[in-house]
């Protein structure tokens, strides 16, 4: 059942992110739906899927943007999993820690991706990604991550009379 759950998520948020979200682009910074649904899923449902998920939305993410596979891919996966031991350790239910761990978690995937790109090209600005492209994502991530926590409030009242 959540295998189903996790592909209608990733179906869903991934043509929100290529029909919906530049409309609801802050300043000409466009939400990561994407990784916004990966560090929700990983704070509130600590199942083995979401590093699946978090793949797969990766290389769907890479496709679509910039084409060149793998960069996303893997800053997903190291989100996923920063956001399962942070879900596991220090999360509490909280609206306000949420958007907190969102926010680090953007910051972290910001990191990994542009980390990633330099490794690739040595021309890259890292300094000038993580200041003008990263943190300003990470700030328009945590501002739309309470209504993807709403949305999957809303889902696991649904969900869950059907898994038992």
């Amino acid at each position: 059942m959540k295998f189903l759950v996790y592909g209608s998520i990733g179906v869903a948020t991934l043509w929100l992110q290529l029909t919906v979200a530049p409309l609801l682009a802050v300043f000409g910074i466009m939400p990561n739906l994407l990784l916004i649904s990966v560090a929700v899923l990983g704070l509130r449902w600590m199942e083995p899927w979401l590093f699946l998920y978090a793949v797969f939305a990766g290389l769907a993410l890479d496709a679509f943007s910039h084409g060149q596979l793998g960069v996303y891919a893997l800053s997903l996966y190291a989100t996923s999993f920063a956001a399962r031991l942070i879900g596991a350790s220090v999360y509490e239910n909280s609206l306000l820690v949420g958007v907190l761990a969102v926010l680090g978690l953007s910051l972290l995937d910001g990191f990994v991706a542009v980390t990633v790109l330099q490794w690739m090209d040595d021309g890259v600005p890292w300094w000038h990604w993580m200041l003008t492209g990263v943190l300003p994502g990470a700030l328009v991530n945590a501002l739309w991550s309470p209504l993807l926590f709403f949305a999957l409030g809303r889902l696991e009242r649904w969900v869950r009379p059907l898994e038992a």
